[in-house]
């Protein structure tokens, strides 16, 4: 369009692909440049409608048929035989136009199934074929036409293993997903590793859910046996390489029960994950020891990133033991932690996690029981890069396995210098999402006090919170999208007369959240902040009613723009 490849690239990239379409159509000049972006990235079409996808694949048949009867064609003809000049070059479709062009595509599993509707459509020879022989034809076609593109994600099951399509599409994978079920028997782990030796070096991320059951009872009696290294498998480990464009691994969940666990498959994985960086383990429930992280910390050095449990899991599926032993398995020092629902985040845990202060920049601790404000204290005071902080659990409640962020603890004052402690991350921090409790709120009691010892309290709060002088986003209350969530009123007030007036150093802060809070924000509070924070754009849980609704009209008002949550009541509002 602009005869510079490099502005093309910025410009094309920004676009839709309706809006690519019509740029297609203007001229040949702008048709060259706009159709390898077009048809470049047809990933969409996994989350395309079903129409979009049997359109691509009538697409792909009716190419492949046209081959099919061209070559048949040419095979009739004499080989003496010369075309007139005048004769018209044969047609070509659009995918063998623009099949060169395709970089990525989804699942082809999705894209080789064939309607009713074109398998009647189709020759009588082309039926008499099997479903799974027809769709492995028009997989290998579309891998011709698309000699360059890469499919952007597999899932696969174990019935799916040995099947000719998954053996052809895997070299081509970047994220393969794998969901494997064993029962024990001599050389079946293995098929697993067979199916993995086909990946190529495009493979970047790799998710692994495997239940491997071993009964002993059965292998006393001859049923089983516990020998994973079968022969074929030992011919077959000398072949593989090094993933090298592998950067991500999840385990999601990892079941081994019996006496008898795959260590020679971990090793044999782990020996060809050495440029993996992130580590994400939803669960292990069983078959989990100390010599696979060993196992890990040796074969994976570049690991930085380290994803533990899973929100909506089940059970106390990793112990503590094991949370530490994950904590020390980076070589070069975790970067990025996150922590989820069922984890218990005990004394051994943080032992572990402060080894690694000095490289930690983000920490997210996700309804994990037992992570205390003195912990929350230690990790800000103690990481000089960090960058993100996440408490995002629930408010608490009595008897709850979660503590609650004191506001005492958070204000974490020196009585003998009579001054807020420095924390090394003051000036790093530009994400903090935290929920501050305990702080007295007797105007929401309606119980009488002398004037400013009310706020006591709140101003020490906001003199730490003023400390993080880059900070970007500011949750203090729960998640702006969470239900039935009741407004507790032992939080900051974020009015003016509270000490609101104090945030006025935090001119970068672009996203505040106090969903969940009984605050009194009002229209002067909102007025503030738009004078003093410039680059605020997003504010969640203003109030449904009184001040909260009058803040919410004024900004409606005044500065359509801001990004709020969506109250029922609000798009009424704006339509009138």
């Amino acid at each position: 369009m602009l005869g510079l490849p490099e502005l093309d690239d910025v410009i094309c990239l920004q676009l839709t692909r309706h809006d690519l379409a019509q740029c297609a159509r203007v001229n040949k000049k702008w048709h060259t440049v706009v159709i390898p972006y077009l048809w470049g990235d047809l990933s969409c079409l996994s989350d395309s409608t079903v129409t979009q996808r049997r359109a691509f694949t009538t697409l792909l048949l009716e190419d492949y048929l046209h081959g099919q009867q061209q070559q048949a064609q040419s095979q009739k003809d004499e080989p003496s035989t010369k075309r007139p000049a005048h004769a018209q070059p044969p047609s070509l479709s659009a995918l063998a136009m623009y099949g060169c062009w395709i970089r990525t595509l989804p699942d082809p599993k999705g894209l080789v199934q064939l309607s009713d509707d074109s398998m009647q459509r189709a020759p009588q020879a082309f039926k008499k074929q099997t479903m799974e022989s027809i769709e492995l034809e028009l997989l290998s076609h579309l891998f011709m036409r698309c000699h360059a593109a890469q499919i952007s994600n597999l899932h696969l099951d174990y019935d799916d293993f040995e099947q000719s399509i998954a053996q052809l599409a895997i070299p081509r994978v970047r994220h393969l997903s794998v969901r494997a079920f064993y029962h024990g028997k001599r050389g079946e782990m293995w098929t697993l590793k067979r199916l993995l030796n086909r990946c190529s070096s495009m493979l970047e991320k790799l998710t692994l859910e495997i239940k491997y059951r071993y009964d002993d009872f059965l292998h006393v009696y001859g049923g089983y046996d516990n020998d994973f290294d079968d022969e074929e498998a030992t011919q077959e480990e000398s072949e593989v390489n090094e993933w090298t464009s592998l950067k991500e691994l999840v385990f999601r969940p990892i079941e081994c029960i019996g006496p008898a666990q795959p260590a020679k498959f971990w090793k044999w994985l782990f020996e060809r994950c050495g440029q993996v960086e992130r580590l994400d383990v939803s669960e292990f429930r069983s078959g989990f020891d100390e010599s696979m992280v060993e196992s890990m910390s040796t074969y994976m050095p570049r690991l930085c990133e380290l994803t533990l449990g899973h929100v909506g899991s089940d059970g106390s599926l990793i112990t503590e033991d094991q949370i530490a032993l994950f904590l020390s398995g980076s070589r070069q020092g975790w970067k990025v932690v996150r922590l989820s629902e069922p984890l218990r985040f005990r004394e051994c845990a943080m032992k572990a996690l402060v080894k690694h202060f000095s490289t930690l920049e983000a920490l997210e601790v996700d309804q994990c029981g037992y992570f205390t404000s003195e912990n929350l204290v230690q990790v800000l005071s103690g990481c000089s890069r960090l960058h993100t902080f996440v408490d995002n659990d629930l408010w608490h409640y009595e008897g709850s396995t979660y503590d609650r962020t004191s506001a005492m603890k958070f204000i974490d004052y020196d009585p003998d210098t009579n001054t807020l402690k420095a924390w090394s991350c003051e000036r790093s921090l530009k994400v903090l999402k935290i929920k501050i409790r305990d702080i007295p709120r007797l105007d929401v009691d309606g119980i009488a006090t002398e004037e400013g010892a009310l706020y006591t309290t709140h101003g020490l709060v906001y003199d730490r919170l003023v400390r993080f002088t880059n900070l970007e986003t500011l949750w203090l209350g729960s998640k702006p999208d969470h239900e039935d969530l009741n407004d507790v009123s032992d939080c900051l007030a974020m009015s003016l007369e509270s000490g609101l007036h104090k945030l006025a150093g935090l001119k970068k802060l672009k996203e505040l959240s106090v969903s969940g809070m009984k605050t009194r924000i009002g229209v002067r509070e909102v007025q503030w902040m738009m004078e003093h924070w410039p680059e605020l754009r997003v504010i969640y849980g203003l109030g449904e009613d009184g001040e909260g609704k009058a803040a919410t009209q004024w900004l409606l008002e005044h500065y359509p723009g801001i990004q709020l949550l969506r109250l029922p009541w609000v798009d009424e509002y704006m339509e009138e």
